[in-house]
Formats: C-alpha cells, structure tokens, sequence
C-alpha cells in the first residue's frame, strides 16, 4: 500500500491537471476509492492551487496598480520638468532683454542741425538696445512750443556683448514733420510742428503720454536739454 501511495502521489500533479494516461487515471482513481489518506492529499493540492490563484490575482492586481501610479507619477514628473524648463527659458529670455534705462553723460550724444532744418542726433555709447521719444507741446516764455523727449535703454546683451550687436551708427533724425530712427525698424513718430528743443528723460513715456500738464511739467523737471533753437 505504502509503494502504491508513492506512485499515486507522484501521479495526482498530473491527473489534477488532466495531463495524465488513461491508464494513469484508472489507476490513481481507483486508489482514491481505498486510500483516504492519498484523497485528502488531492484535496489539499486543490486548496493549495485556489490559494495560488488567489494571491496570483491579488498580486496581478497589485502589480497593475502600481504600474498605473508609477505612470501617473511618470507623467506629472515630466509635466513638471516641462513647466520647469519653460519657466526658465522665459526668466532667463525675461533678464536678457529686460530693458535698462542708459543715463545721460557728457559726450553721449552729438545734435546738429542740418540746413534743411532736420535735427540730427548721433548716439556714440558702445551700443544701446532701443529708444523712446514722444513730441510735448508745451509753454515757454508764455509761448507754446513742441519739444521733444527721449531715452536710449540697454539689455544685458546689448551692454555685455555690444562688440557683437554694435552697428556702424546709430543717428536719430528729427524733422519738422516726421522723426526717424534709423537703427529701429518700426513705424516713423509723427511730429505736427517745429521742434524748438530736445529734451534727456528717463522715465515710462507710456505714462507720460497719459499724464495732465501740470503732473507732466512736474516730472519734466528731471529732463536734460540737450539742443535748443
């Protein structure tokens, strides 16, 4: 009995597959009607292959939740190294072209003015990166004349790296109708009357073509005059 227990054993893996002979089959069968011993090992390779099931799945679904989060965490990993990368880029585009008023020195700019009555203004700083300029009617000698402002700003790039932005010249016109500045492309500033002087001041024009008279002539008191009539 114990011989034929042996060889019964050795053969449920297979029956409980049903991989095994018919022969193979009759005969663990038929032990299985005698031998209570072999049937509750059987039966205890069945419980054994549910429990495998079992923790087979729950650990598949384990598995695929933790895929799922790495994924997730994956993606917003990558999201936020994009926003990351983003954000630096436009700091960085931000500091570089940030816009740093130029102050006025003696030997900063030559004004002539031609025979045609056009002022010209040459700017001999190293380099500059733009510049403002707006027409004021104001009084004077209890006479309204048109005068005008304007600027130069640098950039980062522009003063640290001038020889390699630097231009040939750089000559801003002003005209009795019209004013030019040759080294910005952009539409000309339109001026309706004579110019009676050039004024330096540094200051947010954007703000100051908004402002009153009498705040306006308060801040202008900052202003160089660089040519007069």
């Amino acid at each position: 009995m114990k011989n034929s227990c042996e060889v019964v054993k050795d053969l449920l893996p297979l029956y409980y597959d049903d991989v095994c002979s018919n022969e193979s089959r009759r005969i663990v069968e038929e032990h299985l009607l005698e031998c209570d011993t072999c049937k509750r090992y059987l039966d205890s390779m069945k419980d054994d292959f549910i429990q495998d099931d079992t923790v087979k799945s729950t650990e598949l679904e384990k598995s695929d939740a933790l895929k799922r989060i790495k994924k997730k965490l994956f993606r917003k990993n990558v999201m936020v190294s994009i926003v990351s990368i983003v954000a630096v880029i436009i700091l960085i585009l931000g500091i570089i072209n940030y816009q740093i008023p130029i102050s006025y020195e003696d030997g900063l700019l030559n004004v002539d003015k031609a025979y045609d009555g056009v002022i010209d203004i040459k700017f001999n700083g190293d380099n500059y990166y733009s510049l403002y300029a707006l027409t004021k009617t104001i009084e004077k000698d209890g006479i309204n004349q048109t005068v005008v402002y304007m600027y130069y700003t640098d950039t980062i790039l522009t003063r640290y790296f001038s020889d390699f932005f630097k231009k040939d010249e750089y000559q801003f016109s002003i005209g009795n109708t019209i004013m030019v500045d040759y080294s910005v492309q952009g539409e000309p500033i339109i001026s309706k009357e004579d110019i009676t002087a050039v004024y330096y001041l540094v200051d947010n024009y954007r703000d100051l073509v908004k402002m009153a008279d009498e705040e306006f002539i308060k801040v202008a008191q900052n202003a160089i005059l660089i040519w007069e009539e």
